[in-house]
């Protein structure tokens, strides 16, 4: 009785943690050439930034040229329900800005500001919820990204555009 009682709760706990290791195992990415060049030109890009971040401080007014690219900070997921009369629709999106420079994605990327900025998004796409923005068939994020991007511009002047990274929706019935 004792070694089916022992069985009973060792054996999951063991398929368990060989899952989890295996789970650890497949996430991480392949350490291949691509890979590693890939991380040294980071750690070379991110080295650079720490170095230039006082000169970066002396041009943070400047525009770039048309030819650079703006800088997006991630801002993470977001999740917005939309009520409908027979089902609720949650709307899930990853979110990032584009700002003009190293000096404004480092004020974003700090953990007080990025959630004042979130959450003025959050509040517009709220509103957008109870509107028609988000109750169609198919969702303008075009359209969506420049209304809201409207709406905060007063308050954050630095963020030049709100940027959809990942956009899908489900449908879930209510009981």
């Amino acid at each position: 009785m004792k070694k089916i009682l022992i069985l009973l709760v060792v054996l999951p706990v063991v398929c368990l943690s060989i899952g989890y290791g295996a789970g650890m195992y497949v996430s991480k990415p392949s350490l291949g050439p691509e890979s590693e060049a890939h991380s040294t030109e980071k750690h070379e890009t991110d080295h650079n930034a720490a170095a230039k971040s006082d000169d970066s401080d002396l041009h943070a007014g400047e525009a770039h040229p048309e030819g650079a690219k703006p800088i997006v900070v991630k801002l993470g997921q977001m999740i917005v329900p939309v009520y409908k009369a027979r089902s609720v629709t949650y709307v899930v999106m990853n979110l990032g800005v584009t700002v003009p420079n190293l000096a404004a994605a480092e004020y974003y990327n700090l953990g007080e500001n990025a959630s004042k900025l979130r959450d003025s998004i959050f509040v517009s796409l709220k509103l957008s919820a109870e509107g028609r923005a988000l109750r169609g068939v198919t969702i303008d994020t075009e359209k969506l990204s420049h209304d809201i991007t409207a709406e905060i511009k007063p308050k954050f002047s630095e963020i030049n555009d709100v940027l959809f990274l990942a956009f899908y929706k489900k449908d879930v019935a209510r009981s």
